[in-house]
């Protein structure tokens, strides 16, 4: 029997499948969202590489820009200025800069900022290759010290800058001459340096100038070494006739510095870094003795100093140890005496001290007064009537001691030698003038008829005592013959008178004949007159 069959039933709805469809992101706001991740990537990597923010002070902004001009170090940029703007007080310009993250460790308080610029100077001309591609900021880093983000721009770029091989020395003259910086460094005419600066002492008495002498150059500077100024022109006038020297016409006009080590027998070590030359006027002085210790002294002359000048010699027994500086003429209204003050320096380096002690140069002076120095004026040539200021001991001056004249000490004076006879002079001049000049007259005149009278009856006498002594007159003649033969005797030949007559003679013989060879001796050379036979001239 067949089963019956079961009807499948049907579902009433058929299930149909339901599609979602996604909405997808527009293609535009792929360009903001890229925008976004370079922001922030960019935002990072600046602040990653972002250095330190500086200001630099400098007199004006010429050829400067904002956002531009560039900041270079070794011509390698290391940063750009931000803003410019103007100090508080107005007198400068502050220029902001920012620098990369490599130069912050180039910054220290030494670092030197200037800006580079066409410039031409008397060491040449520089920075051309800014007139196309616009002034910069150069660095110098400088030596190593503490982190400092304010720095004082340079007027004039350095011309010594870090890390370059050589040394520096410093020269230390009266004034300055025709030098600058830039100015050239020669040795043997070959430019091996520059000048690199120069300043007045702190005293303001000299001017210190830095000299930079490259390698391996800086090796030949000893410590004997000699420095000298080749600018200007050097006139020398002696007996062989009037020398001019001068080492170049550029030196002329720019000015330099040379030098040269001294030949002797002794060996010279190589001079450590800065130290301290003396600069002498020209080559031919180099090996003159200067002394930059000066010590400062007031002496109060009351006579005329006609022929004292700024520079005359100040000698101690005919050795100089110093010159004048000044001088003045001064009047006491209360008591209407004139004095004139004589400023003079003294050199202490040119007097050896033996025996050691460390007393001041003021106590010496003040022990020597004790002992009778003074200053005294005296006439240094005949010819051009100079005069001096002498120190030397008068045991008979009397005493005084170190005075006060303002702000220096002051060494007692006496007069001079034509002082001292003009003096006398007037003095004299005073006594014969108290004379009574008239009454001797009168009286001389009252006794000139008594004379006559004196006269008439001494003419008398004569006569009256020709008549009576005329006899007499005989036998004293006789007497005379006597002694005539006597002393013919006497002076014979071989008598001993006779001898030492002959001697005298010959004594008198050789006196002439000296006073001969000097009369020609001066005939030839007039000049010892004035000079001495020491300083005699050559013929």
């Amino acid at each position: 029997m067949n089963e019956p069959e079961q009807e499948t039933k049907m579902p009433d709805r058929v299930a149909e499948p339901v599609v979602r469809r996604r909405r997808r992101l527009p293609t535009v706001w792929l360009i903001p969202l890229v925008a976004t991740v370079i922001g922030v990537w960019l935002a990072f990597n600046a602040f990653v590489t972002q250095g330190p923010s500086i200001v630099i002070t400098f007199p004006n902004a010429d050829g400067l820009e904002a956002g531009r001009t560039k900041i270079k170090c070794k011509e390698v940029e290391i940063g750009k200025v931000k803003s410019i703007r103007l100090s508080r007080d107005q007198s400068k310009v502050e220029v902001t800069a920012e620098l990369t993250r490599d130069a912050s460790d180039l910054l220290s308080e030494h670092s030197r900022f200037w800006i580079v610029r066409a410039r031409v100077s008397t060491s040449g001309v520089s920075g051309l290759g800014t007139l196309l591609s616009g002034a910069y900021i150069s660095m110098d880093p400088g030596e190593p010290g503490k982190s400092s983000r304010r720095f004082e721009g340079l007027e004039n770029p350095p011309t010594v800058i870090s890390h370059q091989d050589g040394q520096l020395f410093t020269l230390r003259a009266e004034k300055l001459g025709s030098m600058s910086i830039g100015s050239p460094v020669y040795f043997r005419q070959i430019p091996v340096g520059e000048v690199a600066g120069y300043d007045l002492e702190p005293d303001g008495k000299s001017v210190s100038i830095k000299v930079f002498v490259r390698a391996p150059y800086d090796k030949l500077v000893h410590k004997d070494t000699r420095f000298w100024n080749v600018g200007g022109v050097d006139v020398t006038l002696d007996s062989n006739g009037i020398r001019m020297s001068s080492d170049s016409m550029i030196d002329l006009l720019l000015g330099g510095v040379a030098f040269e080590n001294p030949v002797s027998l002794e060996s010279s070590e190589p001079a450590p870094k800065n130290q301290v030359f003396a600069l002498y006027a020209s080559h031919d002085r180099i090996y003159e003795k200067v002394y930059l210790d000066r010590r400062y002294y007031v002496v109060d002359f009351n006579e005329s100093v006609r022929g004292l000048t700024r520079g005359a010699s100040v000698e101690f027994r005919g050795i100089k140890i110093g010159q004048v500086e000044d001088l003045k003429l001064e009047l006491q209204t209360q008591k209407l005496e004139v004095h004139v003050p004589v400023l003079i320096a003294i050199e202490p380096e040119r007097l050896t001290l033996l025996g050691g002690g460390t007393a001041s140069m003021d106590k010496v002076v003040e022990q020597l007064i004790a002992r009778g120095l003074r200053a005294q004026l005296k006439m240094g040539s005949l010819l051009t009537s100079s005069l001096f200021v002498d120190l030397d001991f008068y045991p008979q001056a009397p005493p005084r001691t170190l005075g006060q004249y303002g702000k220096y000490r002051e060494i007692p004076t006496t007069p001079s030698t034509m002082g001292a006879l003009l003096s006398n002079l007037t003095s004299f001049l005073d006594k014969l003038q108290k004379l009574p000049l008239e009454d001797i007259a009168n009286e001389l005149k009252t006794s000139i008829p008594a004379l006559r009278e004196a006269l008439q009856e001494a003419t008398e006498l004569i006569k009256h005592l020709d008549k009576e002594t005329a006899p007499k007159a005989e036998a004293t003649l006789a007497q005379a013959q006597s002694a005539l033969a006597a002393m013919e005797k006497v002076l014979k030949s071989d008598s001993p008178l006779q001898r030492d007559l002959q001697r005298t003679l010959d004594e008198f013989t050789k006196a002439s004949r000296a006073l001969r060879d000097l009369a020609d001796s001066l005939q030839r050379n007039p000049e010892t007159l004035i000079w001495g036979k020491g300083k005699e001239q050559e013929p």
